[in-house]
């Protein structure tokens, strides 16, 4: 009996950490450079994944939180996956929210984002590659490299700072890695980026991840909120499950909801 209950919870803690259910996660960030709150839903690292028939259970979950606006951080396209659940899950979306999109890495390759851009410019999808665009109070900052030789991803950085006002800025940025420069120009108080997949292995309150790309072994930022001086960085985990070999251990796919409200409604 009592090997049969060890054997039971050794099956469960496999089973519990292999698991892949998506899961919602929430930040709020008050400051004194807004008046009204502004919720925007992150969506990172999706490389055509599958959730559901007609991606029905990523886009339920989005509808849940009721965003004033979704961002996508990266990798939402794969260069070498089929992306026909990307295509479903933005025709989807883009008739309910408006959208902001900056390339990751995989979109990067094979001079794919020329047409992966085209493609959701064409679904009626904000492409950024270096441009501010002001939306209910806040500016939203695009780092991109277009591409094509015109404007390199540290280039699309300064760009974005240079034009940055002084109100609440929030800079969609892949790489988090890059964060130090990011920060170097005192312009953006909110950075939202991907790329690390949680990690790939987690061991929670213990281990944030074991490996994440351009990070190695225990990235410094697997995912999660990261807090400064007076900025922040939120980093996702991403959606895709399968992309990698490696299955994820205690690292959840995620969709992360960031709230945004004016600094009077703290402790209120």
């Amino acid at each position: 009996m009592k090997l049969l209950l060890i054997l039971l919870l050794i099956i469960f803690f496999i089973l519990a950490a292999v698991s892949f259910p998506l899961k919602t996660v929430s930040y709020e960030i008050f400051t004194d450079k807004i008046t009204k709150p502004v919720r925007i839903a992150q969506i990172s690292d999706l490389h055509g994944e599958y959730y559901g028939r007609d991606m029905k259970t990523l886009l339920e979950a989005v509808d849940a939180s009721s965003p004033d606006v979704i961002v996508l951080t990266g990798d939402i396209f794969d260069d070498v996956r089929d992306n026909e659940n990307t295509r479903i899950f933005l025709k989807a979306a883009v008739s309910e929210y408006p959208f902001f999109y900056v390339s990751g890495n995989h979109e990067m390759r094979k001079d794919g984002w020329a047409n992966f851009k085209q493609e959701a410019a064409d679904m009626g999808i904000t492409v950024l590659e270096g441009e501010n665009v002001g939306f209910m109070g806040i500016t939203i900052c695009g780092a991109s490299s277009t591409g094509d030789g015109r404007l390199t991803f540290d280039g699309s950085v300064e760009k974005c700072a240079k034009e940055a006002g002084n109100g609440f800025n929030v800079l969609l940025a892949h790489y988090p890695e890059k964060i130090g420069y990011y920060r170097s120009f005192g312009k953006f108080d909110l950075v939202l980026s991907g790329h690390a997949h949680g990690g790939q292995w987690r061991v929670p309150y213990l281990i944030n991840g074991l490996f994440s790309p351009d990070q190695g072994l225990f990235p410094e930022y697997a995912g999660g909120m990261y807090e400064f001086d007076d900025d922040c960085m939120i980093v996702s985990r991403g959606l895709s499950r399968t992309k990698n070999v490696i299955p994820r251990i205690f690292n959840n796919p995620e969709l992360v909801i960031i709230d945004i409200l004016p600094e009077s409604e703290e402790n209120s």
